[in-house]
């Protein structure tokens, strides 16, 4: 059988928004650490992203339905799915983003109506479902944020420092698409027990989003979120010791 030949993802970036020697070097380190795990990234479609989360559900759960384009008006302008693939054309890794242009609401507000969820939800819920944010700082995300998420990892994959990279890479892909204000996310309570959290490269954590009787079946997440300076100077500690210069990486990124 013939390879599938896809496009790599770090040919298709282009730096719109930001400083052009931090993120290109923000992406040429996480290609390279990719290469040596031998991941190989491709974007697909949200629509990709629902199938490969049916078929590991033994070790995913079912997607969150603002991810799930069946649910939630998702478009290659306000969204995208990366797709990590092994030596063998297998999906070992997925990422997605969505964009939340917010300039008159704030996270609190759009999630415990239910509108972070779905596009009509009246509806798409569920009898009963309801979101209840107690997380304060939620009340203060609003403007141009970015929502990641719908991140696995195969079981085979785990323990390799994927975790460190690709949350890193799809907020700085997604900064640089959307020059967003804030970058969020909300991590299941058993993986932040699992002390995952310190290894994604988010600022700050707070206490929880309930959700009640949802497609997920998850009952409570920590509120996770890094402001645009705090997210530039992860990267910055990200690429400690990395050792392409800025205006190498300017070079590449403009190439």
């Amino acid at each position: 059988m013939a390879e599938t030949i896809r496009p790599s993802l770090f040919s298709q970036i282009t730096v719109q928004h930001g400083p052009a020697g931090l993120l290109g070097r923000v992406f040429l380190l996480c290609e390279a650490q990719l290469r040596e795990r031998g991941v190989s990234l491709a974007f697909a479609s949200m629509s990709d992203l629902v199938a490969v989360n049916k078929a590991n559900s033994d070790s995913w759960a079912p997607l969150w339905s603002g991810f799930d384009p069946a649910f939630s008006n998702l478009t290659p302008d306000n969204s995208f799915c990366i797709l990590g693939y092994n030596r063998h054309g297998d999906v070992v890794t997925t990422q997605a983003a969505r964009f939340l242009d917010w300039p008159e609401t704030t996270y609190q507000r759009e999630a415990e109506a239910l509108r972070l969820a779905y596009a009509d939800p009246d509806a798409s819920k569920l009898p009963g479902e309801q979101v209840k944010v107690s997380a304060l700082a939620a009340r203060g995300v609003t403007g141009r944020v970015v929502n990641t998420g719908a991140a696995w990892y195969r079981k085979d994959y785990r323990g390799t420092g994927l975790v460190s990279i690709l949350p890193r890479m799809a907020r700085a892909l997604a900064y640089t698409r959307w020059a967003t204000d804030c970058s969020v996310t909300m991590m299941a309570e058993a993986v932040v027990r699992g002390n995952v959290f310190p290894m994604t490269g988010y600022c700050n954590l707070e206490w929880d989003v309930r959700t009640f009787n949802s497609r997920g079946g998850i009952p409570r997440f920590a509120f996770l979120w890094s402001k645009r300076d705090e997210m530039f100077d992860d990267l910055e500690e990200f690429l400690r010791g990395f050792d392409i210069s800025t205006d190498t990486a300017r070079r590449i990124v403009d190439a």
